[in-house]
Formats: structure tokens, sequence, C-alpha cells
């Protein structure tokens, strides 16, 4: 039998009393809400709908946290038409047409501040590294390097683009399992840091040079971590079955050769786990081999000068409330399936998600093995957490930072990529078709594809979604579908979960999916069905427009 499941709409209501405790809350973080009117009218929402759980709360401090704030800007009723950096929406549909991405230059740079300020309270020698594969583009660059962080590169354009941009050759890390001799030429010309990838590289590396008559600065990047199950397996990066990296029990016996090369400078250890790595534990367990390999660095004859940690660290896109309901969904829809009642399926094609299938056809719902959408450590939480816990260095427990010091205080270096700019967008689609399918579940198909919303390609996103026109109608309970793209192959799902819109959509209505900035919008981006890719826009903090991306045009397309 069909059960209904009712699933609260969580209201913000405004007032002075609750504005004035936001701003107090902010006002360290540097938001200047009364200058930064970027989102008003609720763009996202005035009222979040609870998507997860029947049960999920969130505090009235969370929700103007995670509301008003998260994009730079003030929020209000919306009427009938969202304005976004003082534009209506309808401008912006005219204007650059859907679907659309918009990013917000205060949330970008608010982020890095935060991962600056935890180095200022706790390792005064730490180091950002923005990630360039989360977002490239010299608009973003430009934000990330007036705040003091440098950038991780992993291509020439990437690498050019950088430097066009501000940014000093000392300030770039070039990356990559796949340098080309010129771009190496080019590092160890300019004296960037060169993120060793194999030892055949670093032989590489150092003919270049010797040929040269450089001495580039080198770190070689390591893996072949026994850490179980930390992140979704197409974006974890430091296992055994891996293509990046020098496995760990390969470190000691390169480090007896590099006596044979005495025009490279030898500089520490680079890792870097994956992304969206929710727990703290792997970052610890890599952090203290990284130590030991820099002690034993030191037998050499040589000081271990930076150990870089990579990136990875986590967004939280939903509340602890709304992951817990997330992953019962998926376990008890089924369960019910299992015993017939096909109604109560949450996950596309009635699949665990992360959760692993027994052989009697349970699920074993004590571990989740896929991508986590919630962690207690979001963005610079966890190098806070980092830096105050304890990291194990041959068998002895031992503070973190005190390690450090014992290693010959290095630098730390870290590689936040989605920490800074995954908050900072939204994307705007608009709903094509409305239907069943599977006999009880609804449908939505929007005007976009996964293309366009890469995580669908990569894992399962679990993202906010709202109907951002007439924002304020709601139905008596909010509805539940799951969400498909216009491209044609059956992979094509924008969501392989059930997400929640406050009222059912029509024909022409506009979604907005929270917290697109990275990877997504741009990563796997392509024409797939002759489909032209969107535009992409960058909101600067004095509300200028920057277009990172123009959308297609016919003769781009075919290039006629």
């Amino acid at each position: 039998m069909k059960q209904n499941l009712k699933i609260p709409i969580l209201t913000l209501i405004k007032s002075k009393s609750l504005s004035k405790t936001v701003l107090k809350h902010r006002k360290g973080r540097t938001m200047d809400i009364d200058r930064r009117d970027f989102i008003k009218y609720g763009v996202l929402g005035v009222s979040a709908a609870a998507l997860l759980s029947p049960t999920a709360t969130l505090s009235a401090r969370e929700l103007a946290r995670k509301d008003d704030f998260e994009y730079g800007g003030r929020m209000k009723p919306s009427g009938k038409e969202a304005y976004i950096a003082d534009h209506a929406l309808s401008w912006w549909v005219n204007k650059f047409q859907l679907p659309l991405h918009i990013y917000f230059a205060p949330v970008v740079a608010q982020n890095v501040k935060a991962f600056k300020q935890v180095f200022r309270d706790l390792y005064p020698k730490g180091l950002i590294r923005f990630a360039a594969k989360a977002c490239a583009h010299p608009a973003v660059f430009r934000t990330v390097i007036k705040e003091g962080a440098g950038i991780d590169v992993a291509s020439y354009y990437e690498t050019r683009c950088a430097l066009e941009s501000g940014a000093l050759p000392e300030q770039l890390d070039l990356n990559g399992n796949c340098k080309e001799d010129f771009l190496i030429s080019k590092a160890v010309e300019t004296n960037m840091l060169i993120v060793v990838d194999s030892i055949e590289e670093f032989q590489t590396i150092s003919r270049i040079a010797k040929q040269m008559g450089k001495s580039p600065r080198v770190i070689m990047r390591v893996s072949g971590f026994d850490l179980g199950q930390v992140t979704a397996e197409a974006v974890f990066t430091a296992g055994t079955w891996t293509k990046f990296g020098v496995d760990l029990e390969d470190i000691p016996h390169f480090l007896k050769t590099l006596g044979s090369h005495p025009h490279v400078r030898f500089l520490g250890f680079h890792t870097h786990i994956g992304s969206q790595i929710a727990d703290l534990a792997p970052y610890l367990a890599v952090l203290g081999k990284l130590i030991e390999l820099g002690h034993l660095l030191k037998e050499t004859g040589r000081n271990c000068e930076i150990i870089n940690i990579g990136g990875g660290f986590p967004l939280s896109y939903v509340s602890k409330e709304e992951w817990d309901g997330f992953m019962m969904r998926v376990r008890e829809g089924y369960l019910a399936s299992q015993k017939g009642d096909t109604s109560r399926i949450f996950i596309w094609h009635n699949r665990t998600g992360g959760f692993e299938t027994g052989p009697d056809g349970r699920i074993d719902t004590s571990r989740w093995n896929d991508e986590k959408f919630y962690s207690p450590y979001p963005k610079e939480k966890m190098v806070e957490a980092i830096l105050k816990g304890t990291v194990k260095v041959h068998g002895k427990d031992i503070g973190t930072v005190q390690a450090l010091k014992a290693v010959g205080e290095p630098a730390l270096v870290i590689e936040p990529g989605r920490a800074v700019v995954g908050d900072a967008a939204v994307t705007l689609a608009r709903v094509s078709q409305v239907r069943k399918t599977g006999r009880w579940h609804n449908l939505m198909t929007l005007e976009m594809g996964v293309t366009s919303f890469g995580e669908g390609l990569v894992y399962m996103p679990v993202n906010r979604w709202e109907i951002i026109n007439d924002h304020d109608r709601k139905d008596p309970e909010p509805f539940e579908t799951f969400v498909g793209g216009n491209l044609c192959f059956s992979g094509d799902m924008l969501t392989k979960y059930k997400i929640s819109l406050q009222r059912k959509p029509v024909r022409g209505d506009i979604v907005v999916i929270r917290d697109t900035g990275s990877y997504g919008p741009q990563f796997f981006a392509s024409n797939a069905n002759a489909f032209p890719r969107p535009a992409r826009v960058f909101v600067e903090a004095d509300g200028r427009l920057a277009v990172m991306k123009k959308r297609d045009t016919y003769e781009e397309i075919f290039s006629l």
C-alpha cells in the first residue's frame, strides 16, 4: 500500500532581532550585509524545504546562515519575482538564457579568509593553494589571489590564467600526473613548485632542469594509503589503485637516490586523499605518515620544508538531520521494495546508494561507502580539527602542531577547491515535463543535462532545490520527484534520489540548485546532442558582472 510521507517546510521568519543576531554572528567574517545586496527577494527562498527527512529541523541561527548569507547578500520575501544581484529573474533569463550558473565573489573571498584565519590562530606557517580545477577563471583567480592564496594548477592554460591573473610564479604549485615537457620547462624557468607525480617524472624533471642549468623546487606526491572507504571511488585519489603519486612503500628507496640529483631541491611531500572527505581520521592518518617521511628525509641531510595535505575539505550540503533522514529514506525504501512495496523507493532504479547489499539481500546500514554530504567539519573547520588533532608518528600519538614542529616546522600547504567555490554559486534551469515513472514516482525533466551538472555523472549529489519563480506559492505538502536531464542517454539523471520542492512544478517553472560552484558547471561541459554550453556569470563584490563563459552559438558548436 502506498505510503504518503509528509515532509514539513521550514520557514525562516525575518525579524529585526534575528537580523541583528545574524549580523553580529557574521561580523567577524567580514560580510557587510547592507552593502552586499546580492541575492534578495527570495532567490533561494525564505522558506527552505526540509528536503530529506520528515523530522529534520534547523535552528533559526543555522537557517539564517544558510539562506540569508550563503551567497553574500540579504534575502527578503520574494513576491512574484526573485532578484539576484539587483537584477530581476526575468532580466537574467532574457540576458543569458537558461540554464545559467551564477557565482558570487564575496563567498569565494570569505572562504579563503576563513582558512587563513585558522592558520593564523593555530599554525602561522600554513599556506593556501586554491585548486584551479574546481573553477578555473581569471575572475575567480583574482579573488583568491587578492585574499592571499596561491593556486594549484595542472595544465598550461590554468598556469597561464593564474599568471595573467596576478599570481607570482612562486605562488603556483604545478600538479597533475601528465605534465608536458614544455610545461615542466616553464615551471623550472620561473621557479614554480613542482608536485612530482612519479619517480619517472622526477627523473624527467631532473634531466630537463640539468639541461637548463636550473635548480627546481619539487615535492613528491604520495599514495598507497590504506584508508578504507572514505569517499566515492571516482574521487578517491590516495589508495593503491590510483593513477596519482608514488606508493608510500617506494619512498624510502627513492630518497636514497636523491644524491644523484644534486641540482634538484627536494623539499618535502604531498598527498591528496580525494574530494569531499567528511571524516577527520583519514587526514590525521596521512599527515602522520608524511611527517614520518619528513624525518626520513632529514636523515639524508635535507630539511623537510613543505608538507602538503591536499584538499577535499567537505561542504555540508545539508544538515545532519537531513543527511540522517536521507540515509533512512534509502534504507526504508529499499527494504520496503523487498516486501513488494515499490512506492517507497527513494533511489533511482532502486539502488542502495552508498550502502552495501549483503548475501541475504538486505543492506548493511552500518557503513556508507560513498560521498557524504554532511560533515561535522565543513571547510576550514576540517583544517582546524586537523591542527588541533593527534597524529601517529612512528607508533606514538602526538599533537599535530607539536609533530610538525618536531620535524622542523615545515610549511603546511592545503589545496581547497570545492571548499572555496562550491557554496559560492547557484544554477538555474527550466522545467520541461513533470510525469510519472515506475508507476508510483514523479519524474521532473529539466532543460539541462548532466554535462551542465557534472556531479550527477560522478556520484550522487545531495543539493538543495527550490522553485524560484512565484516562490512564495506552496502546496500543502512538498512535491517529491526524481530529476532527469534533456540528453539522449539513460544515465542523464540530475538526481538519483528524490528531491523535495515547495509545490508541484509545471512546464516553464524555473528551479534553483544551491552549492553548484565547483566542478559540475564546467568540468564535464560539452555539446552533447548539440546543446549549447550554458553561460556562467561571476558577480563581483561591487555588483559588476563578469561573464565567465558565454552561451555557445550554433556557429561555435560546429566551428562554422
